[in-house]
This record gives structure tokens, C-alpha cells and sequence, in this order.
């Protein structure tokens, strides 16, 4: 795993923030070794799993693609076995690289990933295996905790605002948390999460109290790891800790694919993108002021895929 740089982005203050007040830094995730974040949290609940009374040299886990690649880098760096479930919608991308890592790939007949969630607990269950879910605590605490941890000593210190996408919030949530312990006395939360318009299950739940299990309400979104419905737990949890949730719409997205490519040289799947989206196209204002640190999470999008996204996007300009 590797420590995540968090670099200055100059360029990008008077994007987000024209009257001067904001300063932009980026932590690039995307350049970790499985191309994603999510290696973080594998590691630590694989390694857990191995290392528990039961020693279960099998793990299963159900994902959308970025989750099981880290499950899969994990299983193998520490010898044990490991079967990935995901539907059928799951990138060509990424079901290379979990196969890569040695994992078993189950592709489930579905495109819910609820389902194929409820068909790796049968695989669990039948096997013997450790189930590792995203929103698992030890998850999150090696996915979020760490990284905020890391965000933090990269920094030098606490920054204003951390801008992260939103889809199960284990990423958010455990950013959170280590802001909040890395915090000397009382502090305002400070990590905010970003959903698509098209499908803003977090943003409908605060406004209404509960999660609701709603279909994307403009169909399908750039963003497709964050399309999941957080569950009732995640929810009360991340409730309890973020600042709050900004909505950015898929044009935005794709224009942040560009840009990236582009101006950065990076390559980000829009998962990752969603969070470049508002610092692009001007902060709301309680984002707004002193350091701000956005989040890109990943870069396994396939190569035909980002092709076809940045050119129509160009056409667009």
C-alpha cells in the first residue's frame, strides 16, 4: 500500500473559490497500487479475518469492482484464498484485475449489487469463508481512518475541508473519524461527501430521515460505485459524522473526467471524479475557505469507456 501524496493545486483556487479564500490541495488515491482507495480497508479486514480464532484462509466478498480488487490484492500478498462477487454490470477493468490478484470472480446474473451482496453471504455461509463488506467497521477504519490520518500528515495539520465521494459512506465516515481524532479539543465536522444528482440516495435520506430504496432517479450515472443505498447503519453513522452532502450532475462528472486527462494527467474513473466536479465548477459556500482537500479515489474505468466519455464531452464543449 502506499501512502497517499497530497499535493497543491493552485490552479484550481480561483476555480473553486473566486474571491481568494479557498486553497486547493488534491490527494491522489488514484495512484494507489490497486488503483483505488479501497486496497486500505482490504487489507486490514482480510489480514483481521486470517488472524482471528476461526483463521479463515478464505474470504468473500460481494463488490462493484473497486472493493473486490483490493480484497483480491490483499488476499494475495497475505496467502489466502478469496472469491469476489459482482453483477453482471461490473467493468471488464475490473474484473481483469481482480482475476489478476488471484481471486475467483462470481459474476452474479443481476444488476443490483444487493443482490449480488445476498449471493457472497450464501458463498460465505456455504464455505466456511470471512464475509468482508464494505460497510464493515474495520473496513472503514482502514479505508477512511487511515487515509484521513495519512491527509492530515501530508498537510501538516487539520484542513478545513475534506470533499470525498458519497456512495455506502465507509469513505466519508472514516475520514471523519480521523479528523476528529486528530483534532485537539472540540471540532466542526469537516468532511463533506458528493453524490450525482442522478442518483443521491444520501442526500434524499438526510432530508427525509431515513434511507429510502429509491432506483437512480435520472438513470445511469459515470459514478456507478457510488449508486448503492447505503444501509440503515451506515446511514446513523455517517449522519453522525460528516458535514454534509453537495450534488454535482453527470455533465459535471465527465467534465471532470477531461480535465483531469487532460490539464492533470490523470486518469480518474467518475467515482473518483465526482469530487473534482465542484471544486471545478465553484464551491457552494460552506465548502468555501482555507484548505481544502478533495479526494480521488480511483482510476479502474475501462479504456473504451473513458475514451468515449472524453470525446463526447469535447464535442460537448
Amino acid at each position: 500500500m502506499r501512502e497517499v501524496p497530497v499535493v497543491r493545486a493552485a490552479e484550481l483556487d480561483p476555480r473553486a473559490d473566486p474571491t481568494g479564500a479557498t486553497r486547493v490541495w488534491l490527494a491522489l488515491e488514484a495512484l494507489q497500487v490497486t488503483g483505488s482507495f479501497q486496497v486500505r480497508g482490504a487489507l486490514l479486514a482480510v489480514a483481521s479475518a486470517s488472524r482471528s480464532e476461526s483463521r479463515s484462509r478464505h474470504v468473500v466478498a460481494p463488490s462493484v469492482g473497486n472493493h473486490g480488487i483490493g480484497v483480491a490484492y490483499a488476499a494475495c500478498v497475505l496467502g489466502v484464498s478469496a472469491t469476489v462477487v459482482v453483477p453482471r454490470t461490473a467493468s471488464h477493468t475490473k474484473r481483469e484485475k481482480i482475476e489478476r490478484y488471484g481471486a475467483e470472480l462470481v459474476v452474479a446474473s443481476t444488476d443490483r449489487y444487493d443482490v449480488a451482496e445476498g449471493l457472497a453471504k450464501e458463498i460465505a455461509a456455504t464455505q466456511g469463508a470471512a464475509f468482508v463488506a464494505t460497510e464493515d467497521v474495520e473496513v472503514m477504519l482502514g479505508n477512511g481512518s487511515s487515509l484521513g490520518f495519512e491527509i492530515v500528515r501530508g498537510l501538516g495539520g487539520l484542513p478545513e475541508r475534506v470533499i470525498a465521494p458519497f456512495g455506502g459512506g465507509g469513505l466519508a465516515t472514516g475520514l471523519s473519524w480521523a479528523m476528529a481524532a486528530d483534532a485537539v479539543g472540540p471540532a466542526e465536522r469537516n468532511v463533506w461527501g458528493v453524490e450525482s444528482e442522478a442518483c443521491a440516495h444520501m442526500a434524499a435520506a438526510l432530508e427525509q430521515g431515513s434511507v429510502v430504496d429509491l432506483p437512480c432517479a435520472h438513470g445511469p450515472t459515470l459514478a456507478e460505485e457510488l449508486a448503492g443505498v447505503p444501509s440503515a447503519d451506515a446511514f446513523e453513522r455517517a449522519r453522525s459524522a460528516i458535514a454534509g452532502i453537495a450534488l454535482v450532475t453527470e455533465t459535471q462528472i465527465a467534465s471532470a473526467m477531461l480535465h483531469a486527462y487532460e490539464d492533470m494527467g490523470l486518469v480518474l474513473e467518475g467515482t473518483a471524479a465526482v469530487a473534482l466536479a465542484p471544486v471545478l465548477f465553484g464551491l457552494p459556500d460552506p465548502l468555501r475557505g482555507g484548505d481544502v482537500v478533495v479526494v480521488l479515489t480511483g482510476r479502474n474505468i475501462d479504456p473504451v469507456r473513458l475514451d468515449g466519455v472524453l470525446a463526447r464531452t469535447e464535442r460537448a464543449l
